[in-house]
């Protein structure tokens, strides 16, 4: 779980940091990883994209909601998700 998080294009390496064009948005909440790439909620600058397939298999949320999600959770929740 990370406040203003960073971002790495997981394609390019390109690195972007925390601020209001990171795609990450406001907040950073990982469920999934195989140790080398992560899977997870976050928010995002683009509130057009959220509901869509615009993200590396993330699920996109609007920055007001991740940061209420954020409060809600800790390391260990147990994450399902379905279609």
């Amino acid at each position: 779980m990370l406040r203003n998080p960073g971002w790495t294009n997981p394609f390019t390496g390109e690195v972007l940091p925390p601020g209001a064009n990171n795609p990450l948005g406001e907040r950073w909440i990982a469920f999934w990883t195989d140790g080398q790439n992560d899977i997870g909620f976050h928010g995002t600058p683009n509130r057009e994209s959220v509901g869509q397939a615009a993200s590396h298999g993330c699920v996109r949320m609007l920055n007001e909601h991740i940061r209420e999600m954020f409060e809600w959770v800790e390391p260990g929740t147990l994450v399902t998700v379905e279609p």
